[in-house]
């Protein structure tokens, strides 16, 4: 028996489908599941009426600036132009309300430009408004080093913050000794505080490279004078930054004037005595000029009375340095073969460092001696010469290195010899306590007077 069913629903087909089955029995298997299939469709449409799903479409941003771009392209739906210079721009408002806080307030403020069909814009250039209107409509900005200036300067004024942020990565990528100064001066101006802040860094590295180019001789007096007072710089000698400053003041003859504004942030002292005298002393304006005349008077003391420098410290005697070094002076084997001490001295530049490197030897060797540092020199104290277990081999001896001339000197020594006890700093002065000798344990203490050591 063949028995055909006509149903007016087929998941396939909106019209009505023809079913045929061999059987009665067929005909109610193929009901009883198709009853089962049409519950469960109705179960699950119960449970997802709460579902709620959120799709995107990635391209959507950018067919919306083609569309966008494309009206302008056309002329259509443009409602407000923007004149500079008898330049004209057709735009759309809603676009450059949209991604600038100043057209926003403009045609959204109450003010009267939001009613004109004619808008003349001052404060920027035809050039900068031109791609701040790209950027507008593409997202995208073309930069280089002639028009960067006044898209710079359109950005900041029309508050295109992404186009500043722009301008600034451009300038920092494009940054070099040709061109750093004019990027510094852009910084400033614009008050961009992270592009000077690169500006900066970048100095400090190469200023001496930097000096020779011609922009350096604009370079404003304070700018010059940021620059030399600074302890960021870079593998400079004074005696470069001396002339990189004298190049500077003789470019312009009024600068002279303020020659002991610029001269008093070089540090004299700590240059060679053949410097001074061939190099320094034989220029004009440190003989005119009485400040500068002080500075070099200043500096010659400071040479020839070694023993009297910790007295002479001021802000040209300071290392021009911002980090921290580990030195360490001396030392044993410690083997009962080996008695020798040693007289090298390493340092580790800074605490990235993985490796020490040399400095000025001492002039003899030490072990287990004592070291302070005051006013920025070094003191080994006392210590032994020999490899004892005792304190037969203490001595009295005392050096004071200097890391400005990377000089050691010997001083006055201590009234006893020492080993294993303390020295301290304490009001600008050295305090020798305890330790003991080949006579035994020491109760005393010794205190310096200047670099010299007296009984206490």
């Amino acid at each position: 028996m063949e028995v055909i069913l006509m149903s007016d629903h087929c998941v396939s087909s909106p019209r009505p489908c023809w079913f045929v089955f061999a059987s009665a029995k067929e005909l109610g298997q193929h009901i009883r599941k198709h009853l089962s299939t049409t519950k469960l469709l109705f179960g699950m449409a119960d449970k997802s009426s709460s579902v709620k799903c959120t799709f995107s479409a990635p391209g959507h941003s950018t067919t919306l600036l083609q569309g966008l771009t494309t009206l302008r392209a056309q002329g259509q739906l443009l409602d407000v132009i923007l004149t500079i210079n008898n330049e004209v721009f057709q735009v759309h408002k809603v676009v450059l309300a949209a991604c600038s806080d100043y057209f926003r307030a403009m045609f959204t403020g109450g003010m009267r430009e939001a009613n004109q069909d004619v808008i003349e814009l001052k404060g920027v250039s035809s050039r900068g408004l031109r791609h701040i209107i790209d950027f507008a409509y593409s997202a995208e900005v073309t930069l280089d080093l002639d028009c960067i200036h006044d898209v710079l300067g359109a950005a900041v004024f029309l508050q295109m913050v992404p186009v500043v942020e722009l301008c600034e990565e451009f300038l920092k990528s494009a940054m070099s000794v040709e061109t750093c100064l004019n990027i510094g001066q852009m910084a400033t101006t614009f008050s961009l505080a992270s592009l000077k802040e690169s500006v900066d860094s970048f100095t400090f590295k190469h200023f001496l490279k930097i000096a020779e180019e011609e922009d350096f001789l604009h370079l404003p007096l304070e700018r010059l004078v940021f620059f030399l007072q600074s302890n960021k710089l870079k593998n400079c000698s004074e005696i470069d930054l001396f002339h990189a400053a004298i190049r500077w003041l003789q470019f312009d003859y009024s600068r002279r004037a303020n020659a002991s504004r610029v001269l008093c942030h070089i540090r004299f002292p700590l240059m060679k005595s053949s410097e001074l005298v061939d190099s320094v002393q034989t220029v004009d304006i440190m003989v005119e000029d009485a400040l500068c005349r002080h500075y070099l008077l200043e500096a010659f003391n400071y040479q020839i009375l070694p023993f009297r420098q910790h007295e002479m410290q001021s802000p040209r005697t300071v290392i021009r340095s911002d980090v921290f070094s580990l030195v360490t002076f001396g030392g044993t084997p410690y083997t009962d073969n080996d008695r020798t001490v040693s007289n090298k001295v390493y340092y580790l530049p800074d605490i990235c460092a993985r490796q020490f490197k040399d400095l000025n030897e001492m002039e003899i060797g030490c072990s287990h001696a004592c070291v302070a540092v005051l006013d920025n020199f070094v003191y080994v104290v006392g210590g032994q010469l020999l490899q004892y277990r005792s304190g037969e081999g203490a001595v009295d001896v005392c050096f004071r290195y200097d890391p400005h001339l990377n000089q050691w000197l010997r001083i006055l020594a201590m009234q006893e010899s020492r080993i294993q006890f303390q020295l301290h700093v304490l009001n600008g002065m050295l305090y020798a306590t305890g330790g003991r000798n080949r006579s035994g344990s020491l109760a005393s203490v010794e205190r310096s007077v200047g670099i010299q050591i007296s009984n206490e």
